[in-house]
Parts: C-alpha cells; structure tokens; sequence
C-alpha cells in the first residue's frame, strides 16, 4: 500500500494520497490550498487517482476539492452531515483571503458510517466520528488510520469551528470508534506527525482522562 503525505497551505494541512500497489489506482483524501505540490505528487506517483474523498469540509482541507475535481476528472466524496458546512464556504473565504476564490464542489457520492471506499484492491471503511464537524469521518485501510482533524498526535480537534458539536461528543467519537482498534494501527491525521492508536491510548490527556472534558 501506498501513503504520501503532502502538508501545505496556511494551516499546514495534511493532504494524503492512497494507492494500491497491484492495481495502480489511488485516491485522493482532503485536497487543500497546496494544489501544485499535490497535482505534482500524483504525477510522480503514477498512479491513477480514481475518486477525492474528504474526512470533513473545513476550508483548508477542501479548498482544492473543484481544481482536483476538474483536473483528474472523479468523483467527490463526503459524509452528508458535512455538506452544511460545505455550503458556506465562501464564507470562510471571506475570512481568509490567502485561499483565494474557492468554489463549492458538487458531491458526487455521500459515504456513511461502515461504508467501504474501494482503492483499487484495497477498502477504506468509513467510520462517523462527528464533534470536531458534524459529518467528520475517519478512514481505517489494513492496519492505517486517516483520522482528519478528529485524533491528533497527543491532542484532538477543535470543536469551536463550523459544525462543531462538543468536546464530550469528539472524544466519545474517538473512543468508541479509535480507541477499539489495536494499538499498532497508525494514524494519520489532518494536522502534525503521525502516531498510533497505542500512543494516543497511553498519553493522549484527552484520551486518559487528564483533561477534564466538558
């Protein structure tokens, strides 16, 4: 299997590009404002990105969603509690101009909780983890977690931003959904370096308990 990390943009957003060893076929998950340094990794992977698929709709993972759209010619995917904080976009444009005139992209397939996402030979299956949006998805490919801005090395997402419910729901989410996975998954989130389930289950303060969760 195949996992390129492309960080870029503003915020320093993880972009990640899936693929599929035997078949050639990838995907793209959560294209932001690093557009070129993503469509030159596809390049050089050589592989044939089938689908976007995005773990949540804040603007600095989904900017480049219609660029990607209209450059590799598929297919968007995303949880349909998401798609409210999708539509006001140009809102959160307005509020950051680095990221230009971002189109809304039309969702072309809506993916929920136990859905699998096919990369080539390979499944993603979805996991809901609503709190830091209320469409926020996690992927689980063989033993690899793409966690979004759900689960952070050592830290979690916010929960103040467009669609965010709680803390108390968030890290719900995460331990009902994350924290039943072994603890050699690795994790690949939204934000930072990678982890594993073990780490986060062992120091995360938000997951031990040391951070009262209101």
């Amino acid at each position: 299997m195949i996992i390129k990390c492309i960080p870029g943009g503003i915020f320093l957003t993880n972009c990640y590009i899936l693929g599929d060893e035997e078949t050639n076929e990838g995907i793209l998950i959560d294209p932001g404002e690093q557009m070129d340094e993503i469509m030159s990794e596809v390049k050089k992977s050589g592989l044939k990105i089938t689908k976007i698929v995005n773990t949540h709709t804040h603007i600095d993972h989904v900017a480049g969603v219609q660029q990607a759209k209209e450059e590799l010619g598929v297919p968007f995917y995303l949880h349909p509690e998401d798609e409210p904080v999708l539509q006001v976009l140009p809102e959160a444009a307005a509020r950051f101009p680095q990221f230009g005139n971002v189109r809304i992209p039309e969702i072309d397939v809506y993916i929920e909780e136990g859905d699998e996402v096919e990369i080539g030979s390979l499944k993603a299956k979805v996991l809901h983890t609503p709190g830091h949006s209320w469409g926020s998805v996690c992927f689980v490919i063989d033993d690899h977690v793409i966690s979004g801005d759900t689960l952070f090395a050592g830290s979690v997402g916010r929960v103040d931003l467009t669609g965010g419910t709680s803390m108390r729901e968030l890290v719900g989410s995460i331990k009902s959904k994350l924290m039943a996975l072994p603890d050699s998954y690795n994790v690949y989130p939204g934000h930072g370096p990678f982890t594993t389930i073990g780490i986060e289950r062992r120091s995360n303060p938000f997951i031990t308990g040391d951070l009262a969760i209101l």
